[in-house]
């Protein structure tokens, strides 16, 4: 009987889910073809560019509302079952609230567990190929901007910074090289060249000069081609990237903030970005114990008031979510605060309201 009350409660939880994330995602696309329609017809899209951008575009609308579409499932299902008195009828059978819910709880852990999978393996493949649809399809922009860059500067270490005055991905080749290197706030190396070419996994200084300042005493030679190991940036760490950060995958976000550290640049809001990776998911887990107990003791108004009630909830949550994150990237709260604080907060909110529900 329990194993055949799971079968039946998780196939209504998942029939509605499936339902939500279908209605709800035509709707997101439908509005999205209004906003680009006008590009689609001007630029003369084909017909199966549009259709497998939307493709991904679905991808898209799954990696950022897979929670909410969670927490209406839970809310439909759940209040119809309620307003149905079919709740009832399970607790008058002596079941409790908690073994009704404990099917639907464990399957949104593997959704949530599933929704981090998906995002940082599955989805930012998929999502290049989307941006790449969008920025030179359909909006028609130039590759070349995108292969090409101008005046570069990284840094190697502490003391040591390379620049470049333009690179271009395709023939991974640089130009107007200049390496410094110093030591108590005055250069001892200066080393110039015409081009940088990565060649056999190493970066090649061709044509140039190196310049030793060591106290007043001074030497200078010429090369013709100087291999330089301390670059260790890849052609693609120099390229402009497509997306954002939060787009990314975990590991490439991971590399990302490495090299923002290599070049001497702020990585607060990445490194944000990157614990958030956990967090997001886990917040599906997070509404549904919120939604729950309004969804299973419906009142007066039935569906509709159970619905409005969890749905205020959610939004509270994630509206505070988001206003934590933001004040994480401006370093007025600590990271970990920005990150888990919320999720910690309506943890306790979500397990009160479990305790003090009707059993």
């Amino acid at each position: 009987m329990i194993k055949k009350l799971d079968v039946y409660l998780l196939k209504y939880f998942l029939t509605t889910l499936v339902v939500v994330v279908f209605s709800f995602g035509l709707t997101f696309i439908i509005i999205n073809i209004i906003e680009e329609l006008r590009d689609f017809i001007d630029h003369q899209v084909p017909l199966l560019q549009v259709l497998e951008y939307y493709f991904y575009f679905g991808g898209w609308v799954i990696k950022s509302f897979l929670p909410m579409f969670i927490m209406l499932s839970v809310l439909f299902s759940i209040s119809i079952l309620s307003n149905k008195n079919e709740i009832l009828a399970m607790k008058a059978s002596g079941i409790s609230l908690y073994r009704i819910s404990a099917p639907i709880l464990v399957m949104v852990l593997l959704l949530s567990a599933g929704h981090f999978y998906y995002n940082e393996y599955l989805f930012p493949p998929a999502n290049k190929k989307r941006l790449e649809i969008k920025n030179f399809t359909i909006e028609k922009k130039s590759k070349r901007s995108f292969s090409r860059m101008s005046n570069l500067k990284r840094q190697i270490s502490p003391g040591s910074v390379y620049s470049l005055g333009s690179f271009n991905l395709n023939k991974t080749e640089g130009m107007n090289l200049k390496l410094y290197k110093r030591e108590k706030n005055e250069i001892v190396q200066l080393l110039t060249a015409e081009r940088l070419v990565y060649k056999d996994y190493q970066w090649l200084a061709i044509n140039g000069q190196v310049r030793n300042f060591q106290g007043e005493s001074f030497t200078f030679y010429e090369f013709d081609t100087l291999t330089i190991p301390e670059i260790e940036d890849k052609p693609r760490d120099l390229a402009k990237k497509l997306g954002k950060p939060e787009d990314m995958g975990y590991d490439e976000l991971k590399e990302y903030i490495e090299l923002l550290k290599r070049t001497g640049s702020p990585y607060v809001r990445e490194s944000i970005d990157l614990k958030l990776k956990y967090a997001f998911p886990i917040s599906s887990f997070i509404v549904v114990l919120l939604c729950i107990p309004y969804a299973v003791n419906t009142k007066k108004g039935g569906v509709a008031v159970s619905l409005s009630t969890g749905a205020f909830i959610s939004l509270i949550y994630f509206v505070a979510f988001k206003i934590l994150q933001s004040m994480g990237y401006n370093e007025k709260i600590p990271e970990v605060v920005a990150v888990w604080g919320i999720n910690a907060i309506f943890l306790l909110i979500g397990l009160t309201f479990m305790i003090k529900a009707r059993k």
